[in-house]
């Protein structure tokens, strides 16, 4: 018995799997897949973020920009290859002191990978990041 399924199974063709050539549909345009989509209800996403970050979130000022392509490459150290595309927000946090008066605006870059926050950088730019115009 277990010669004739040795045999049996010795005549059955094996099928290898095919490669995946997982391609965009034809309506995706390529900037779509290569950065992914703009985010979501950015505003309030990071609002949410920093609502743990710093003190007095709830009094704070935000001052958004709009949505923009970004990549960020690895430093030269580790080869200088882009490390994460995706959408970046500059974002102003004015939060108040304890005594009430405005303390000044602290900068942020904020970087989306399809509406899910991947870090965020304090300053107005960063070596590394690169902004796509097009």
């Amino acid at each position: 018995m277990i010669t004739s399924t040795i045999v049996i199974s010795g005549c059955l063709p094996i099928q290898t799997p095919k490669p995946s050539n997982h391609r965009p549909s034809l309506g995706t345009p390529i900037r779509t897949v290569e950065y992914g989509y703009p985010p979501l209800n950015y505003r309030a996403t990071i609002k949410n973020y920093f609502a743990n970050k710093i003190k007095r979130a709830n009094s704070a000022s935000y001052t958004f920009s709009t949505p923009q392509r970004a990549y960020k490459r690895r430093g030269l150290a580790y080869g200088g290859d882009i490390n994460w595309r995706g959408w970046i927000v500059d974002v102003s946090i004015v939060t108040p002191s304890r005594s009430g008066r405005l303390m000044s605006a602290k900068p942020h870059i904020i970087l989306f990978n399809n509406s899910v926050i991947v870090e965020d950088i304090l300053g107005h730019n960063h070596k590394l990041l690169t902004r796509v115009t097009k």
